[in-house]
């Protein structure tokens, strides 16, 4: 079963590392489950997206960009731990949000 997590926030990463510019998107997230990730206190976690795949996801599924805040999050997790892809779903209900 996939992991799920709580979206607290989404920001925006930008920079050069070693030559090699970046654009990532941030989700700041709760989880039930303690990672290696571990962020600022227990079960919070930082998810990376590149931006053309959480822009892609956005416009493919219809989210709604203001409504992210603390919807549940399902990813789709690829290479070096990157979301590829992911689902929302309401928390209360538990219903996948299409």
């Amino acid at each position: 079963m996939a992991t799920k997590y709580q979206i607290i926030n989404v920001k925006e990463s930008k920079g050069v590392v070693d030559g090699n510019p970046f654009d990532n998107r941030m989700i700041l997230c709760y989880s039930t489950e303690s990672s290696k990730y571990l962020l600022c206190g227990p079960y919070t976690e930082n998810l990376k997206i590149k931006t053309d795949d959480f822009n892609y996801v956005i416009r493919n599924r219809g989210y709604d960009l203001r409504d992210l805040p603390d919807k549940i999050i399902t990813p789709v997790f690829g290479r070096n731990d990157y979301i590829t892809d992911f689902t929302l779903s309401d928390p209360e209900t538990g219903e996948v949000i299409e």
